[in-house]
């Protein structure tokens, strides 16, 4: 899909993007003072290589947010600097798995752990997000795919595509179905302070007061606005149950170097500092989704669950509509016709039969409203 678009803009032809999630290619910035430390610590030539674990002060930051904001107390320790969370996931996914192994994950889903896993010669094995009850996962499906292979469940929360939160006391049971079997879990809660409601706790801190091995995967990119900085972290609850794994993801990143260090100043102002500005940037996002969510159920043939969090929204084209098409077949057709680009369901675990593609909402009202009259003009001539 990306290709087919890159092509039509070689072409001269516009395209409408709603595929990435990017603030900054909607017009948000990051605030001012993130930006300051950073541009001074290039400015006086703090550029050079960091420890591979990360600068202290930026291990200090995510141990100080975990601690206070989060509520699960961490040492500047138990944290690992990356370039983003998908770096995270890289290294821990290498780490810890082997040819063979198996882990679980949701679908829809996003698409870097099967990548990952893939990659390694380990196998992803999914479980489902039911749609019906607002993308939530069946705990009783989870259990039945648990066998001796399996070694960690991944859980995504917010969820990115479908921006669905799952309730404190489901990640409990996540957390006590981890325990039982003496599997990891790996808890991706990049979107965590971006949610339109009550903010869920960290499974950080559910891990911690049932004494369950678990990593945290974070970072700056979509909550401060920074996505090309690559600002993530890994953070280790109850460390002292997974030396072994610890001490091997600290052997890949050495042999990486550093994540990239300008960035890392980025972690002190960012994590200690204000977070007045997050107000601002969610009660435009949540007016953008109001607004995304109201153009789909009023455009016949298209429907979806309203997400909780995040900028994303999964939508459904309707069988009829679909006219025997894979997802990844109507959203080209699309793009050829209207160039609105959007992504395919299956692109992140749905069915390709299924009919879902996902909407970034972080675009302008007007930009919205241009790209559901094409939709609306697309699906009439079908």
């Amino acid at each position: 899909i990306i290709r087919a678009a890159e092509a039509r803009r070689s072409a001269g032809r516009e395209v409408l993007p709603f595929n990435i999630g990017d603030p900054q290619a909607y017009g948000f910035r990051p605030p001012t003072h993130v930006i300051e430390p950073v541009k001074r610590a290039l400015r006086d030539g703090f550029t050079g290589y960091a420890p591979s674990a990360g600068l202290w002060a930026a291990r200090e930051a995510v141990a100080h947010y975990a601690t206070t904001r989060a509520g699960a107390p961490t040492s500047p320790q138990d944290v690992i600097i990356t370039a983003g969370a998908s770096e995270a996931a890289d290294l821990l996914l290498g780490a810890l798995v082997n040819e063979g192994d198996e882990i679980l994950v949701p679908a829809p889903g996003y698409p870097i752990y099967p990548a990952l896993l893939n990659k390694l010669g380990a196998t992803t094995r999914y479980y489902r997000l039911d749609e019906a009850r607002g993308w939530q996962p069946s705990l009783e499906e989870i259990d039945s795919l648990v066998n001796k292979r399996t070694r960690a469940i991944i859980l995504i929360n917010p969820n990115n595509p479908t921006g669905s939160v799952l309730p404190d006391e489901v990640t409990t049971q996540f957390i006590e179905l981890a325990a039982r079997y003496k599997l990891l879990v790996i808890a991706d809660e990049v979107y965590r302070e971006l949610c339109f409601g009550p903010t869920p706790t960290s499974a950080s801190v559910l891990a911690q007061a049932r004494g369950v091995p678990l990593v945290t995967l974070e970072s700056l990119s979509k909550t401060h606005m920074i996505p090309g900085w690559r600002a993530g972290w890994m953070r280790f609850t109850e460390a002292e149950k997974m030396p072994e794994l610890i001490a091997a993801v600290n052997r890949l990143a050495d042999g990486r170097l550093c994540s990239p260090t300008p960035a890392q100043y980025a972690f002190k102002p960012a994590l200690t500092g204000s977070w007045d500005f997050l107000q601002e940037f969610t009660h435009m996002i949540k007016r953008r989704r109001d607004f995304a969510v109201k153009c789909v159920r009023e455009t016949a043939g298209l429907s979806c669950v309203e997400p909780e969090a995040a900028f994303y929204l999964m939508v459904k084209v309707d069988q009829d509509k679909l006219a025997g098409r894979t997802d990844e077949e109507f959203v080209l057709e699309l793009l050829e016709e209207t160039g609105v680009l959007f992504v395919q369901g299956s692109g992140f675990g749905a069915a390709p039969n299924a009919g879902y593609f996902r909407l970034v909402y972080l675009a302008d009202e007007e930009l919205l409203d241009t790209a559901f009259r094409h939709m609306q003009r697309f699906l009439t001539a079908k």
